[in-house]
């Protein structure tokens, strides 16, 4: 999870070289992006709840089943974002950021969404591994995405000998090459030998009209919560972007540098869906709310460790992306908000991992919905406007939204409803393997 927001990050630092124009762009163009594919990467990850209950049940097969519904959603999806590409442009004017941050952020989003089948096949692949334990592939798939991206962005937005230098531009081509790379690996793995001969990857390919209900019937309310989560922050990025491009400039950092926090705590998060999957599958619930505390414990060590880091190092985390005296001024401001805000975030994301791997996915978006838009925009508008705080009044308002989130979601979870929940039928083979 950290090497996949590595490439936005990256993207970030090596554009930040050349102006906090070029930075507001891409952090405006990136953030839009993500938001439309937000609900379709959230409706993926139903993919790997049944998956996970269905391995931990022994229906090998049946992981095959769902991995190709999904592969079949993905197309589907994929042809819905080319679609949406066309209204990038008008989209970006009703953001309203600064004329001159304007074109770099339609140029960066709309290259970007070029590759943006293959992203969200790549999600669905990934989770197929998740599903059955196997993190370590989709990892180090990702580190030879990211490998890549980092040599091309070099080449592409600076062009040293022989390159063009093409800029923000340079680094969309670049992470969007990244993605095919990912999702054609992860495809050329999973009809692998071993994946043909224990699961069938070969053999359970027809279209399960069934399946596809169940994917959609789970995954939409995880999609809805995506969309509501990561749209909130782009509402929120637009309300920024209206203070000045100084502002916007240091959000984006402050999004880049909580990034390298809510994604490890998204890994500890499928991880969770994973095991509370698996061990429900398997019928030991105890185990399963085991797994779901040990997360939530794993996750908060790990955010206090971040804390400190936020704590300690301000500026130098600021001058990685930037180095406008402005721009630092604010940024360091922000980062020592972040350091309480990322807490309670990794709570929340851990927390609604444990919920959504025991089929537990409309608690979490209607939290996700109250949270967002009924207490994170008022509140960032209440300190960053009425309060006349600017951009560190905005952060401000939204750290306390997410203190309440992240307990309202840790109570949920330890409150043990979702122990009555049941996804797969009865009536199912719960003995199936294939040697």
């Amino acid at each position: 999870m950290v090497s996949q927001t590595v490439m936005w990050t990256v993207d970030s630092i090596m554009v930040g070289r050349l102006g906090k124009v070029e930075l507001a762009g891409v952090g405006l163009g990136g953030l839009l992006v993500i938001t439309l594919y937000s609900f379709f990467m959230g409706l993926s990850y139903s993919t790997n709840t049944y998956i996970a209950q269905s391995f931990g049940a022994g229906r090998y097969r049946a992981c095959a089943t769902y991995l190709w519904q999904g592969v079949y959603l993905s197309v589907v999806i994929g042809a819905i974002i080319l679609i949406v590409r066309g209204f990038i442009p008008g989209t970006i004017d009703l953001l309203g950021p600064k004329p001159e941050v304007r074109p770099f952020s339609v140029d960066y989003a709309n290259i970007r969404m070029l590759s943006g089948p293959f992203f969200i096949l790549h999600y669905y692949l990934a989770h197929f591994f998740r599903g059955i334990g196997n993190t370590r592939t989709p990892m180090k798939v990702a580190i030879f995405a990211n490998a890549v991206n980092i040599g091309l962005d070099y080449l592409l937005i600076f062009g040293p000998g022989p390159f063009p230098a093409m800029g923000v531009e340079g680094a969309a081509w670049a992470t969007s090459a990244a993605n095919v790379l990912s999702a054609l690996s992860l495809g050329a793995i999973v009809v692998s030998k071993p994946y043909r001969d224990r699961f069938g990857t070969l053999r359970e390919w027809r279209l399960r009209l069934r399946a596809v209900r169940e994917l959609l019937r789970l995954g939409a309310p995880i999609g809805f919560h995506y969309i509501l989560d990561i749209g909130c922050f782009l509402a929120f990025a637009a309300y920024v972007g209206r203070m000045g491009t100084d502002q916007l400039a240091a959000n984006q950092i402050m999004i880049q540098v909580l990034a390298l926090s809510f994604m490890p705590a998204n890994g500890i998060s499928v991880a969770a869906v994973t095991l509370v999957g698996q061990y429900l599958g398997a019928g030991k619930p105890d185990l399963a709310r085991k797994s779901g505390q040990n997360a939530i414990r794993i996750v908060l060590i790990f955010a206090g460790i971040v804390a400190a880091v936020y704590m300690i190092f301000p500026e130098l985390l600021v001058k990685m992306f930037n180095g406008d005296p402005e721009v630092v001024r604010l940024g360091k401001r922000l980062i020592v908000i972040a350091a309480v805000f990322q807490l309670f975030d990794a709570l929340q994301i851990v927390a609604a991992g444990a919920l959504r791997g025991a089929g537990d996915v409309k608690s979490p978006m209607l939290l996700a919905l109250g949270g967002g838009w009924l207490v994170f925009l008022p509140l960032a508008y209440y300190f960053g406007t009425v309060r006349g705080g600017g951009v560190v009044g905005a952060w401000t308002g939204a750290t306390i939204e997410l203190v309440l989130l992240g307990m309202a979601m840790f109570m949920r979870f330890r409150m043990g409803s979702w122990r009555q929940i049941r996804l797969l039928s009865r009536e199912d083979d719960r003995t199936e393997t294939i040697s």
